[in-house]
């Protein structure tokens, strides 16, 4: 590129840096005056500030409203992540070496979801159980998380599959290994890192999911439903505390699994 043609492209990166500013802005600006504000003492979100304190942190742990939702969404999270991985690992592995007709058309349908806004699918899943005569509970939340986020895990484990040396598995089973030994001895630990970070992600998915959530259950709350009829009864203080918790958590667990998905880039083995 010539001197000229830099100095002509200045103007569309400042715009593109702009604009990039502006985005990060708009998305990470509200984080920020929640965190901000979960720590002043006043009730409503004004200025001048108050002095800080924590006692809106303290109030989490003395709602038993927040502890169960929160025991319903780790439990269903960790499950649905759990069910998610295995599912995923498995779907991948039969995309990726069985010789299936249209082939191209069931990953298409397995990754549908993903295109698929969520609140058709919570309408769509409360209709079908309405249908078959189900009352709305836990387990059917866990159900639709697991499905909302199995085309994650496929997503991600079949990109790492296509990097896996067929040559390792027909080298178990040429020296008497089993199918299933080979897929879960052989093929599952070269995609260790990536299983885990599969499970971390899929896990922050399904903890922080609201809609599904919402259709499929009545009486049995999850965190994020806590945190709606809070919100739509009167505002409450202790939602930016809890707010605030929940996004460091989910950042943290985020941060986690690029980390262990990147660990072995290095080295050449991208696991």
């Amino acid at each position: 590129m010539s001197p000229a043609d830099l100095v002509a492209a200045r103007p569309m990166r400042a715009a593109l840096g702009a604009l990039f500013a502006l985005a990060l802005g708009v998305i990470y600006l509200p984080l920020l005056v929640m965190m901000v504000f979960s720590f002043n003492s006043g009730r409503y979100q004004t200025l001048p500030f108050r002095e800080p304190t924590l006692q809106w942190y303290l109030r989490i742990a003395e709602d038993r409203g927040f502890i169960e939702g929160l025991g319903n969404s780790l439990a269903i999270a960790i499950t649905a992540s759990l069910l998610a991985t295995l599912l995923g690992f498995l779907a991948a592995y039969g995309f990726h070496r069985a010789r299936l007709p249209g082939k191209p058309v069931l990953i298409g349908l397995v990754l549908a979801p993903l295109a698929v806004p969520l609140i058709l699918i919570g309408i769509g899943m409360r209709l079908q159980i309405t249908a078959l005569g189900l009352q709305p509970a836990l387990w059917l939340v866990l159900l639709g998380q697991t499905v909302y986020v199995l085309p994650l895990a496929v997503l991600n484990l079949r990109a790492r599959l296509l990097r896996v040396p067929p040559s390792l598995e027909e080298a178990a089973l040429s020296l008497g290994a089993g199918r299933v030994r080979a897929i879960f001895g052989i093929v599952a630990p070269a995609c260790g890192s990536t299983l885990v970070a599969t499970l971390l992600l899929t896990f922050t998915f399904a903890f922080d999911e609201f809609v599904i959530a919402y259709f499929l259950t009545n009486f049995e709350i999850t965190l994020p439903i806590k945190i709606w009829t809070t919100l739509v009864t009167g505002f409450d203080p202790t939602i930016n505390a809890v707010g605030t918790a929940v996004f460091l958590f989910s950042l943290c667990i985020g941060v986690a699994a690029q980390v262990v998905l990147l660990a072995r880039q290095p080295r050449g083995a991208g696991a």
